[in-house]
């Protein structure tokens, strides 16, 4: 029961530390970059807090904290090939996004007019620079990590599936939308769009391997008891906001 409890407990603060951090990225993204540029609470409770990025944050942790751990050298063409793909669509689309005027709104139009130009880019730079990892004598090169490249493609794509499944089903259920990309670059059903993706999966590597390594070292180091006092701390009034906050919904 008491290794359940600290369990609990440090995925709790890991859950509201993230859930916390998203609630700060929100607010600054409305605050700084969106127009009228001024404060909106972005949380879905009172708190200064989102709980969509906690359980993301988490989920990924839970799905890549062990492959993070596995070195992917460049040496195999095929962590080599995956990470280059990975850099030049982005850079790549993302020149494709600011250099196009009126934005392109459709991920079929994109792949239209930009498809085969993406595809040819990617199979000349991977060809050569496969080549040149074969045949280099360098070991540094040789054995290059490549795995923040894969963790990165993989953020996104997990961290896109959560935020389309997620507003599919709060739409679903409540039929409010809390967020729309109808006329945002390379979105797919207003649900999920290129610009938030790329952020998301920029920001969880950065977390992912600058924050969250600080903040499992802080856990080792916290005895249980202060754990089960800092979830108890931070738990009760969530769990207040949230009740207080589904009665005012259902009056």
């Amino acid at each position: 029961m008491k290794r359940f409890l600290e369990k609990f407990s440090d995925y709790y603060i890991i859950f509201c530390v993230y859930a916390l951090i998203g609630w700060l990225y929100e607010v600054l993204w409305m605050w700084f970059v969106v127009p009228p540029h001024h404060f909106i609470n972005r949380g879905v409770l009172f708190g200064p807090f989102l709980p969509i990025y906690g359980f993301g944050l988490l989920i990924l942790l839970l799905l890549l904290g062990r492959f993070m751990k596995k070195k992917h050298p460049a040496s195999n063409p095929i962590y080599t090939s995956i990470s280059l793909f990975v850099i030049i669509t982005f850079i790549y689309t993302t020149i494709i996004e600011y250099t196009t005027t009126p934005k392109i709104l459709s991920v079929v139009e994109y792949l239209k007019n930009y498809g085969l130009g993406l595809i040819l880019t990617n199979i000349i730079i991977i060809v050569l620079v496969n080549m040149f990892i074969k045949k280099t004598k360098n070991k540094k090169i040789k054995k290059f990590d490549t795995t923040i490249f894969l963790v990165f493609l993989l953020i996104w794509i997990i961290t896109t599936v959560i935020e389309y499944v997620s507003h599919f089903a709060i739409d679903k259920a409540t039929g409010n939308l809390l967020w729309d990309y109808t006329k945002d670059f390379l979105n797919i059903n207003a649900r999920v769009n290129w610009d938030a993706s790329r952020n998301f999966a920029i920001g969880g590597t950065l977390l992912l391997y600058t924050i969250q390594p600080l903040l499992e070292k802080l856990l080792l180091k916290l005895k249980s008891n202060y754990k089960l006092i800092i979830t108890l701390v931070i738990g009760i009034p969530m769990l207040i906001d949230f009740i207080f906050h589904t009665v005012l919904k259902l009056i």
